[in-house]
């Protein structure tokens, strides 16, 4: 009996195999030997066990491990012919090595199994290639490598076929950095690359993301006098494609004709994949058409991977474009083009398109799944639809089919806090405790949204509670939900103070949303002081605030009527260090010329919306709005009408309110027909006039003694 030699710990022997090839008939236990106390485990866990079983000629062997055995079953023929390549009895061993893991690659357990193969094998060197391509695909590349070392230090000839196939198994299982290390090995070994081991170190670094590495080894092809081939540049360009480097994918498409490598549908699909995960519609839009240009047949990848690019990139209109250009091109779509068209639906607040794609998918032979339906019911909740969405809901609860998930239920909910359904929007959280599903922080955050849109302050804070009892943690958007409840909610600032407080114990740190919702809360209620205090220890809260915040307090210090210290507030704000940022936001403007309309201040309005394109902002209807009214408590009819007249000349449209408020000030000067022309001018710019417009013109009127006004408004 052979000795066992000693390897790895707990790993088996195998020198028991060359006596089990020659003894088939008993079945025997080959204890480990110790090389040192400690060393190794219990001689009957590291144990080999062989076992035999006649079958019919050259049947094959078996072998696997278990509980630290390797169980191998021979046939009754084990001495092959010289000539006969080799049999699974022997790729069964060095297959059964990968459970044991880091040290499936132990050179002395692959020899072991070798060794009485390798005389072969320097006669069939081409014996070792079946072996070698077998290990590829059960995914063990360190044995192949081992495989290869000791062929080499056997004096068995290893070729560029063997290279090939062991960089192969690399590439099977993403082992780019072994397929390098094997590929800069073979100069060393005196054996040449060749086209088809460079190609498959390419494809294992396209596997494996590493972009850099595949263009490093096309352009050692090229100094090597190596051509690569349609496969290799695919690879490359696939590579480019998980990297994220479009641009460099769409450069290797390019240059294919100029090494004679004609481009096939893989090229191109792996290029239109590339400016899919870039949002470039655009060009993956335009490889389609080149593709056709050039007589290469789109296929249902070229489709999705467009279609998805136009989704990303917002295009909904193209997306549905390239899926009614499908069936002429006799191309079916599938499962995946029918998603992207919804989902580009969705995001495009399209919910009859994509209820109309929904219907016609089992025309298509496409049945919809949960994701078709999730996005369904997104796209009905974008829109403004949530009986459609609810009703969608349904039917996926009533289907065993489909059923609904917790993306389907978080759309719903969505959907009912977008059109201020509460009420709904709780039953639907409750329900899906009901089912199998479980609510995420998602679900509880689009659930106190709905109630802190209808001010309900208390039901939030209630989900708020429940939230830690069902094993959702709140986040910082829970958070800023809640607390903006509050704001809504008048005389409820301290609740919204001691969350915002409450938050770094809970390991959520507050953010510039959060904390604009609380000094909101502040303004709700006019309490300045507090929106003042607040702003002072953002920092200290991890938390730097942003133009809402600053409008938020500066709001609230003209409500409470401190308006001078709003302005003052503005000086700073605009001029401080690391601010100049804040001059550009229109918000920032408006909240200080409200603050004059509220103190009656209409020069220093009129001085803030003047100066606003001189900090490279853009005055807006509000800042107009806020102007215009406070012109109108100063008794400046002219001023407020060269305003009105202002918006129209950079395209500012006036609404009711800007009209309203000229009108009146009209009436204050005693400017009766300026009063009507404003009327008048209302209805021509689609400005239907209510009734605050007819009565100010009315008191203009009356308070000018006109005897015009019924014939002034027989037009109306």
């Amino acid at each position: 009996m052979a000795s066992a030699m000693a390897g790895v710990c707990g790993a088996p022997s195998w020198a028991a195999i060359a006596e089990a090839r020659a003894d088939h008939s008993r079945r025997y236990t080959l204890h480990r030997p110790s090389c040192a106390p400690g060393i190794y485990k219990p001689a009957v866990e590291n144990s080999v066990v062989v076992s035999s079983r006649a079958r019919s000629s050259f049947a094959c062997g078996h072998a696997r491990i278990s509980k630290g055995k390797i169980l191998i079953r021979q046939s009754s023929r084990q001495f092959p012919s010289p000539r006969s390549p080799p049999g699974p009895w022997l790729l069964e061993p060095l297959v059964a090595l990968g459970n044991l893991g880091p040290a499936s690659g132990e050179p002395h357990l692959v020899q072991d199994i070798l060794k009485s193969e390798l005389s072969r094998w320097r006669d069939n060197p081409q014996f070792a290639t079946a072996i070698l391509k077998g290990l590829g695909k059960n995914g063990l590349p360190n044995v192949a490598r081992s495989v290869l070392s000791i062929m080499r230090d056997s004096q068995v000839e290893v070729n560029v076929v063997h290279y090939a196939v062991t960089i192969s198994a690399c590439a099977r299982v993403g082992q780019w950095q072994l397929a390098l290390s094997l590929l800069s090995s073979m100069p060393n070994m005196r054996v040449m690359p060749n086209q088809i081991s460079y190609g498959a170190a390419i494809s294992a670094c396209e596997k494996s993301s590493q972009w850099q590495a595949a263009l490093q080894i096309l352009s050692v092809m090229q100094g090597m006098l190596v051509v690569p081939d349609t496969i290799s540049w695919n690879a490359a360009i696939s590579a480019c494609e998980k990297g994220g480097q479009w641009q460099l994918a769409l450069s290797l498409l390019s240059g294919m004709p100029g090494l004679s490598l004609w481009p096939n549908e893989i090229s191109y699909n792996a290029a239109i994949s590339a400016c899919e995960k870039a949002c470039q519609w655009q060009m993956a839009f335009h490889i389609v058409s080149q593709m056709v240009d050039v007589r290469v047949v789109p296929n249902v990848i070229s489709f999705n991977a467009a279609i998805s690019a136009c989704e990303k990139g917002g295009e909904w209109k193209m997306a549905l474009a390239l899926l009614g250009e499908m069936p002429a091109k006799k191309v079916l779509p599938d499962l995946i083009t029918c998603n992207a068209a919804l989902s580009a639906c969705e995001k495009g607040s399209q919910w009859q398109l994509a209820l109309s794609i929904l219907e016609k998918m089992p025309d298509m032979r496409v049945q919809p799944d949960v994701i078709s339906h999730s996005a369904a019911i997104s796209a009905c909740g974008k829109g403004g639809q949530w009986k459609p969405a609810l009703k969608l809901l349904r039917r996926m609860q009533q289907t065993s089919k489909v059923g609904p998930n917790i993306v389907s239920y978080n759309a719903a909910i969505s959907a009912c806090e977008k059109a201020g359904q509460w009420l709904l929007a709780l039953g639907l959280l409750e329900s899906i405790l009901d089912g199998r599903a479980h609510p995420n922080v998602i679900s509880y955050s689009a659930a106190m949204s709905a109630c802190e849109k209808a001010s309900q302050w208390l039901p939030a804070l209630e989900l708020l509670t429940l939230m830690p009892e069902r094993r959702v943690m709140p986040n910082t958007i829970t958070y800023s939900s809640m607390i903006s409840a509050c704001g809504r909610s008048e005389g409820h600032w301290q609740l919204a103070l001691s969350l915002l407080r409450d938050m770094p114990e809970k390991r959520v740190m507050p953010n510039e949303v959060t904390c604009s919702a609380a000094i909101s809360a502040f303004e709700t209620g006019g309490w300045w002081q507090q929106a003042l205090s607040l702003l002072a220890i953002l920092p200290n809260l991890s938390s730097h605030p942003n133009e809402y915040s600053y409008n938020a307090v500066m709001t609230t210090c003209a409500i409470a009527l401190q308006w001078q210290l709003a302005l003052d507030m503005f000086g700073v704000f605009g001029s401080g260090a690391g601010m100049a940022w804040i001059k550009t936001k229109a918000d920032f403007h408006n909240a200080g010329i409200g603050a004059c309309d509220k103190a009656n201040q209409w020069r220093m309005a009129l001085s803030l919306l003047s100066n606003m394109p001189g900090a490279r902002a853009l005055p807006d209807a509000i800042g107009y709005t806020s102007t215009i009214s406070a012109c109108n408590k100063g008794n400046q009819w002219k001023l407020a009408l060269s305003l009105l007249s202002g918006m129209l000349a950079i395209r500012v449209a006036p609404n009711d309110v800007n009209y309203n408020a000229a009108i009146v000030a009209c009436g204050k000067g005693g400017q009766w027909n300026f009063a009507l022309s404003c009327v008048v001018d209302m209805t021509e710019n689609a400005v239907r006039p209510d009734r605050i417009s007819c009565n100010a013109a009315v008191s203009a009127c009356e308070q000018a003694e006109a005897q015009l006004a019924p014939s002034g408004f027989a037009a109306f």
